[in-house]
């Protein structure tokens, strides 16, 4: 009989040995799980903001062209203006537009 009870006890400690050490196995491979899952959404957060990186460079190369398409034609203006006026490019109107012309392109 106290050998029987022996070998139980010798059986349970050799059970809680494999069960501390699968539970150690079993924590690894959770640790292991969530650094993949962290891993995929790392690689996903990268995705967006690169996509967002993408649109913001497009963002910033749309007014660019839009500014040039848009800005108005001055010397059109001078002359439309001058033309109502019915005096020349060379009088003191024409010269004072034109001057004004430059500020503005010297200003953009």
């Amino acid at each position: 009989m106290q050998a029987e009870v022996k070998s139980l006890e010798t059986r349970l400690k050799h059970s809680r040995k494999e069960k501390k050490e699968l539970e150690q196995q079993l924590a690894d491979v959770e640790r292991e799980n969530n650094i993949l899952k962290d891993g995929t959404v790392l690689n996903r957060r990268l995705e967006q903001i690169r996509e967002l990186e993408r649109e913001n460079q497009q963002l910033r190369q749309q007014p660019q062209t839009a500014g040039v398409s848009v800005q108005p034609d001055y010397e059109a203006t001078r002359d439309r203006t001058l033309n109502k006026l019915k005096v020349g490019k060379q009088s003191t109107a024409g010269k004072a537009i034109d001057a004004f012309i430059k500020e503005l392109k010297h200003g953009l």
